[in-house]
């Protein structure tokens, strides 16, 4: 005996999920948890280069607050002048050790400031500092990758201070500050 009621035969008919039903939904679900991914891949490396910027202002500005603490010469922070882009470290005494005189702790504060930033860490002069303690290891604190800084003060005693590092694509990043001292 068949149930001429077209309702019955009709749930009899669709108790379940096609195949392709569950294909199209499996699709879209790995469409979304791949959007996310992506989305979080993202996230993460503009964190990564904000991080990296941040350390780069930082550094910048302990160098600016360095010649501040050691206004020399005329106009006051003149002979923290001309330190380049791509110049060594200089040489110095350990003026934490020392007692050091105004000259002296303007190389103190260059060499310590461009052994900071990344790019000579493996110099001698850095190395030597981070032995001593007058820097944390190189494991701690790596600096900026290809980080490299110079400083350059104007008639008016502008200091300006710029940091350079390469960013994860490969693209030179600067960050420039400049005050008067």
């Amino acid at each position: 005996m068949t149930n001429p009621n077209p309702r019955v035969r009709m749930r009899r008919l669709a108790t379940g999920f096609s195949m392709i039903e569950l294909l199209v939904a499996v699709l879209v679900m790995a469409i979304g948890v791949l959007g996310v991914a992506a989305l979080q891949m993202v996230s993460l490396q503009n964190n990564r280069a904000a991080l990296v910027r941040a350390e780069a202002v930082t550094l910048a500005y302990d160098m600016m607050d360095r010649i501040r603490a050691n206004p020399v010469g005329t106009p006051p922070g003149d002979d923290y002048d001309g330190l380049a882009m791509g110049a060594i470290p200089p040489d110095s005494p350990n003026c934490l050790t020392t007692n050091c005189t105004a000259a002296q702790m303007v190389a103190f504060d260059q060499r310590s400031w461009k052994c900071q930033l990344g790019a000579h860490n493996e110099h001698d002069r850095c190395t030597a500092f981070r032995t001593a303690g007058v820097l944390p290891p190189v494991a701690n604190q790596p600096g900026l990758p290809n980080g490299d800084g110079s400083i350059a003060v104007d008639d008016d005693g502008i200091v300006e201070i710029t940091v350079r590092w390469t960013d994860q694509g490969g693209e030179v990043q600067t960050v420039v500050i400049d005050s008067q001292t």
